[in-house]
């Protein structure tokens, strides 16, 4: 599995020496230590004839540009004018590089060696520095010049369980500088936190991603080692030094004195066999049961078809449709009580697969010239829909060949006369798949079910969302080593930490079920007071808001203990209609749910329809891209009937109700007044609404830019943080190539909210946010921190994110959102937050 650090930026180095040749052969050992991904650059000597000694610092201002990223530049100098040409060329940067860049004073060829190795590793700039100023040390013990140093102990984390692995390093020189580089390399695949002991001399666990440290262990031929592994892939991590120790760290081995003849099996006996396998956290919790797999039943076994009269065939087809319909009526109903709104709309999306009338012509014609019988003809049909979806050049839309898949395996099972011996929804434990399709999530038992964990998959497929609302544990994208898993054997899942354990020992299993004991009682305490509200430890309120699409889904969020409703999705009463709902039936709609919220306020969101969600009645025409086409807000002003008979119906409902008015999709502040003065004119016969909040949704990069402008106007601010990630990193987000760049957490996206509470808040405005950010309980205290006010979220996450809520402490979630401001990565702010800080700003939240 490709890391995600992969792509993240690292340090660039930078090598300053009178000589060129010097700074070259130092550039040229320092890549090869530190493997590919390293970035240097050199600037060594002057330009003449036989290339001059001596040093330019415009020469150093071109290295450091070249490599110049956010992770910042480290130049090593060798002495004399390359030291002062260094500070002058960190004099001529610009000022939002200068900043950036570190002048260290390591000795060159040592420094660069271990600075080389450690960028490798995706260290910080400042370690990257303190790691190469102390590499003397480790050459200056081994040569008796001084006494050897001794590396700083490591801790390992309290709350997280360890695997270890031992061996006999078999190597000539021991762990000298080429087989530690190799080690760092290594372990740059991994994000678990890695311990080294050398046991022969018994010394104290150090960090193994540090060259220095591990240098300094004196590890020697015939030594025995111990590594230490915490995190999400430590198991992998030990797999993959494993491996390397059984490769002798690509070095030829030779008879250790000890033993003497041939090398004897260097691996030892291990405190766990345990093997973690990652991928991307879809809904988090921890499972422990068997594992219930799937793939051994995914090749359907069909009846041959005989095929009868066309007649009699177009009918068949069409009661195996009605069947369906009628299932997929019940799916949807019962999912209005258990899910959010955004999982119900899915299968208001199955719903319209089944009248697509160019589908239904295709077969109908089919069926009537003799091709097949209703069975083969709509199969063909289905296959030819969903190659249509695949060959479209947008990643997101593509994925929704899953859907027309699995909505026409539906008819083809009612063709068929039924469905598998032994159907998803009647498995039971760990639910283990390379794939799972909407229909079948909709259909699992949550008291039967305790994980689904999948080979494939991203966090913004339809089975996604529908798992994450149903509360159940998931992690996709966990690849092809899923299928080592055996039916019936115990897993372990810590979806939180978007891993699944195979072959867990009986320590682990122990340590994680006690875990999932203080989990339930935590999620049963949370429900006993989600009517409180949700106050932080220093006084600090937060409210707690619902995200709904149904009228029906008021009285939930009420139970729930919703503060009120901050995103109520209208599409519902667009779609599954053959023309638009009148301005009464709308009416009708917002005044019900007004009431059931009991004065608790309600924000409706105007119509958000586009990209993958067209209505039928209304031809928007073809577009290449439909995510950056006419959608939101941009839809509403194109067809104004539409929008003004909708903003009347809100104004109305508005006269005797707490009622606001969000615009989705807002990208420039013509947009936003255009949307506004719309809203103006429906409200004006109505005196009471005119006075009535109006805001807009962030979900475009450009509105955010634009956001001091858009204060000075608008009530409010609502953060959809899904659509304004995917745009901000320009990253489709069903893409799961992508995947990486869909968190959240990272620090590009925090700026963006602390910009807009920012400039929000200076105006007098309060801000929301409504995206799935919202109900991470991990993010929350960084949410506080960075100022927001409300969050809404799915009926399921309010107890739980109330509760984090109160654990929190607002003064010092302040100042860890500083701290996380200033990361460099996504892995950083969530290194952060699995650090001391979070423990002491939300004690006991994090299992």
């Amino acid at each position: 599995m490709t890391d995600s650090r992969d792509s993240q930026p690292r340090v660039g180095l930078v090598i300053v020496s009178h000589s060129r040749q010097l700074a070259e052969g130092v550039a040229e050992l320092a890549r090869e230590m530190g493997g590919s991904g390293v970035r240097i650059a050199t600037a060594g000597g002057m330009d003449g004839p036989g290339s001059p000694l001596g040093t330019d610092a415009l020469r150093v201002v071109e290295a450091i540009e070249s490599l110049y990223s956010e992770a910042g530049v480290l130049v090593l100098m060798d002495l004399g004018s390359a030291v002062m040409n260094a500070e002058l060329a960190l004099d001529l940067l610009p000022p939002g590089h200068r900043e950036n860049v570190l002048l260290c004073s390591a000795p060159l060829v040592e420094g660069a060696v271990v600075a080389a190795v450690q960028a490798r590793l995706g260290t910080p700039l400042r370690q990257v520095a303190e790691e190469a100023c102390g590499a003397l040390l480790a050459k200056q013990g081994q040569m008796g010049d001084a006494e050897a140093p001794q590396a700083s102990p490591l801790e390992g984390p309290e709350d997280s369980p360890e695997a270890t692995l031992r061996f006999v390093v078999l190597n000539p020189q021991g762990l000298h500088a080429r087989p530690a580089a190799r080690l760092m390399q290594v372990l740059s695949r991994f994000s678990a936190a890695l311990r080294l002991r050398n046991l022969t001399t018994q010394s104290q666990a150090v960090d193994a991603r540090s060259l220095n440290a591990v240098m300094t262990l004196g590890v020697q031929q015939g030594h025995e080692v111990e590594f230490i592994a915490s995190g999400q892939d430590g198991g992998s991590a030990l797999e993959a030094l494993r491996l390397l120790a059984e490769a002798h760290f690509g070095e030829e081995p030779v008879p250790s004195a000890a033993g003497g003849g041939a090398p004897s099996p260097i691996l030892l006996p291990q405190e766990s066999l345990a093997v973690w396998l990652t991928g991307t956290l879809i809904s988090p919790g921890i499972a422990v049961g068997p594992a219930a797999v799937l793939w051994q039943e995914e090749e359907e076994v069909w009846e041959e078809e005989v095929a009868g009269i066309p007649s009699q065939e177009w009918e068949r087809l069409q009661q195996a449709l009605q069947r369906v319909r009628n299932e997929l009526t019940a799916t949807r109903a019962a999912l209005v009580h258990r899910a959010d709104p955004q999982a119900v709309e899915i299968f208001d999306a199955h719903l319209l697969l089944l009248e697509d009338a160019e589908l239904l012509r295709w077969v109908h014609e089919r069926i009537h010239q003799g091709a097949g019988g209703a069975f083969s003809v709509w199969k063909d049909a289905v296959e030819r829909v969903a190659r249509r979806y695949e060959a479209l050049p947008d990643e997101y839309l593509r994925s929704r060949s899953v859907d027309i898949q699995d909505v026409g395996r539906q008819v083809l099972l009612a063709l068929n006369g039924g469905s598998r011996a032994a159907p998803v929804e009647q498995r039971s434990g760990i639910l283990a798949a390379l794939d799972f399709t909407p229909s079948e999530i909709a259909r699992l038992d949550a008291k039967r079910v305790q994980g689904l964990c999948a080979a494939h998959g991203t966090a913004h497929s339809h089975a996604a969302i529908l798992a994450r609302s149903l509360g159940i544990p998931a992690v996709f994208g966990l690849g092809e080593d899923l299928r080592r898993i055996r039916d019936g054997e115990t897993l372990l899942m810590d979806a939180t930490a978007a891993r699944v354990c195979l072959q867990p020992d009986g320590a682990l299993l122990a340590e994680y079920e006690d875990r999932a004991r203080v989990e339930r009682k935590s999620r049963q305490r949370a429900y006993q007071l989600r009517a409180q509200a949700a106050l932080t430890r220093d006084g600090h309120r937060v409210e707690v808001a619902a995200n709904i699409g149904q009228v029906a889904e008021a009285q939930a969020a009420v139970e729930a203990g919703a503060e009120g409703v901050g995103l109520f999705r209208t599409e519902f009463l667009f779609f599954q209609r053959a023309s638009a709902p009148d301005e009464d039936e709308q009416y009708e709609a917002y005044r019900e749910a007004a009431r059931v919220l009991e004065g608790r306020p309600l924000i409706i969101r105007t119509l958000d329809v586009g990209g993958d969600k067209p209505l039928p009645y209304l031809d928007a025409g073809q577009e290449a891209n439909p995510f950056l086409g006419v959608r939101g807000v941009r839809f509403c002003l194109a067809n104004r009937e539409l929008f003004s008979s909708q903003l009347r119906a809100i104004a109305r409902a508005a006269v005797d109700a707490p009622i606001r008015v969000m615009f989705p999709m807002v990208a420039t502040r013509e947009e936003w007044l255009e949307a506004r003065a719309l809203w103006e004119e429906a409200a004006r016969p109505f005196p009471a609404a005119r006075h009535v909040e109006v805001g807009l949704m962030l979900e475009v990069p450009s509105a955010v830019l634009l956001v001091q402008h858009l204060a000075a106007e608008a009530s409010f601010f609502s953060l959809g943080t899904n659509d304004l990630t995917q745009y901000l990193f320009a990253a489709e987000r069903g893409n799961e190539r992508l995947a990486h760049l869909s968190d959240a957490l990272h620090p590009a996206l925090l700026q963006m909210v602390a910009r807009v509470t920012e400039a929000a808040h200076a105006r007098g405005r309060w801000v929301g946010l409504c995206g799935e950010l919202a109900a991470e309980t991990l993010a929350v205290p960084l949410l506080v921190g960075l100022g927001v006010d409300e969050l809404s979220m799915s009926v399921p996450a309010i107890a739980p994110v109330k509760q984090a809520l109160r654990a929190c402490h607002a003064g010092e979630a302040r100042a860890l959102a500083r701290q996380a401001l200033a990361c460099g990565s996504a892995a950083e702010v969530r290194r952060l937050l699995a650090g001391e800080a979070f423990e002491g700003i939300m004690p006991g939240m994090r299992h």
